[in-house]
């Protein structure tokens, strides 16, 4: 689980569109220089098995490397030189990259992995995917071999996401908490310093396993309090690159070139059905039967959203088929509710993170909407952190944000719905469980669309959540920025910089 985004006449508003322009894939590398990377969102975590959050997993995939990553639409070696497979698939053996180190210079051993793939097991958050995927694995010479619970279709995809980062084993004899204070990794750029809620600075990586990247010294990771403090910073040239661009930044970006990212996201309403208005499946309905997605995406978003009633992130392998939009029906809604046990209308209180008004634009619209059939919305911005807490607590009604697949596998959108219990709602994991083990056995991507559509299928009949816009986040470069050719096919979350460079014009 993650939690991001960004636009109506976006290119016009922008040089460059998505990724075109004068960065052309002739353009030499220039080594050297700073980019200063704003952010409205601080990080939350230098663990990667544990850290949450679009921003934090996009620091943590400077600063970690996987066995394997994802490259134009396809999955590469990295840190792994391959994998291959018993006959009965339930057996992967994995080399090493010969030579590969660690940013602090010692070697990266098989030793090292086995490790990791422990700690991946462990992690609050993604733990048990690992555990039901991988039954055990142990160091072999120069490679690692894994015992998997079942032939597994994604295994790459699983061993590419920043929650299966390498590490060095038993944390270089330290603590976890002291380890995670100065983490050492593989990524292309080290970690340098942190000032939470101020900046996270990273440092060239000399040992990166890609020789001759990163080209950049330093990525300097600025957070600011407002997107107006955002835009200002960029606007006086004190940062060049804004992920996941908030939308009423755009037409402030003067001269910015637009990489629309993959959709590897889906905003939503997360609800507690647990006891109140919203145990009532009625007025579940009749609050997804008003929201007016298509106004939504139309008004207030950019031209990579779409409106959207699935809970998969579209960059996910074998994508449920979308399900279909109704342009909001207060008619039908006002229906709805009054077959319920709330004919009079409700107020519900609607928590969502601080630091991106076009979430608080969106929550903004859908009040509005929701007014007109007799729901009223006590919209409540909260820090991050206790937007997270509150949450995973349970103590809420309706929260409202987003969830990442990290990557090209849906195991980890699934994982997080069942992890966190439905994200504190009180909501039964049968159908969900059920549908991730039949996707993780799958034989093709139809058969992992078949399973995402059971879920799916589940999600659009009971409204555990309630889906709106499906995010393609947009990354903003200033024209100094080279080197971006290919950002559009990875996500935002798992973005690595070790290919841009400063121009210097």
């Amino acid at each position: 689980m993650a939690i991001g985004t960004l636009v109506v006449g976006l290119v016009s508003a922008c040089t460059g569109g998505s990724g075109a322009g004068a960065n052309t894939g002739n353009d030499k590398p220039v080594p050297g220089g700073t980019l200063n990377v704003g952010l409205t969102i601080d990080i939350t975590s230098l663990d990667p098995y544990d850290g949450m959050g679009d921003t934090t997993s996009l620091v943590l995939a400077n600063i970690n490397a996987q066995l394997f990553k994802y490259v134009d639409n396809k999955m590469v070696p990295a840190l792994g030189e391959g994998v291959t497979r018993s006959a009965d698939g339930k057996t992967a053996t994995i080399p090493l990259r010969k030579g590969a180190k660690f940013s602090d210079g010692t070697p990266i051993t098989p030793e090292d992995v086995v490790f990791s793939l422990q700690q991946a097991k462990a992690g609050a958050n993604y733990g048990s995917l690992y555990k039901e995927i991988i039954a055990s694995e142990k160091a072999s010479g120069d490679q690692v071999v894994l015992t998997l619970a079942r032939p597994t279709l994604n295994l790459e995809a699983m061993l590419s996401i920043p929650q299966a980062s390498i590490i060095p084993a038993n944390f270089k004899g330290k603590s976890k908490s002291e380890f995670f204070q100065q983490p050492v990794g593989a990524g292309p750029y080290l970690f340098s310093s942190r000032q939470p809620g101020v900046s996270v600075q990273l440092k060239k990586n000399p040992n990166y396993w890609d020789a001759g990247r990163p080209y950049l010294d330093t990525l300097d990771f600025k957070v600011f309090n407002s997107n107006n403090a955002l835009t200002s910073a960029y606007q006086a040239k004190s940062i060049q690159a804004i992920p996941f661009v908030p939308t009423v930044s755009v037409p402030s970006l003067t001269g910015a070139k637009i990489v629309n990212t993959a959709g590897a996201a889906t905003e939503m309403f997360f609800i507690n059905g647990s006891k109140g208005p919203l145990s009532d499946l009625k007025v579940r309905q009749a609050i997804s039967t008003a929201i007016d997605r298509e106004t939504i995406v139309k008004s207030l978003r950019g031209p990579g959203d779409k409106p959207t009633e699935t809970y998969v992130p579209a960059s996910v392998l074998g994508s449920a088929r979308p399900a279909p939009i109704k342009r909001g029906d207060i008619g039908a809604a006002k229906q709805l509710l009054a077959a319920s046990s709330y004919k009079d209308g409700a107020t519900l209180k609607v928590i969502y993170p601080t630091g991106d008004d076009t979430l608080a634009n969106t929550v903004q619209a859908m009040q509005a909407e929701l007014t007109k059939i007799g729901i009223k919305l006590d919209l409540q911005a909260v820090d991050q952190g206790v937007w997270v807490n509150d949450v995973l607590a349970g103590k809420y009604e309706l929260a409202y944000q987003n969830i990442s697949a990290h990557g090209t596998t849906a195991d980890a959108a699934f994982q997080g719905f069942i992890a966190t219990k439905a994200f504190g709602g009180g909501w039964t994991m049968d159908v969900a469980k059920t549908a991730l083990a039949e996707y993780q056995n799958a034989k093709s991507t139809g058969d992992q669309a078949a399973a995402l559509d059971k879920f799916q299928n589940w999600i659009s009949t009971e409204l555990p959540v309630i889906p709106t816009v499906s995010l393609s986040p947009s990354l903003a470069l200033s024209g100094t920025v080279a080197g971006y050719q290919g950002l559009e096919t990875v996500t935002q979350q798992a973005l690595p910089f070790d290919g841009l460079w400063l121009t210097g014009s």
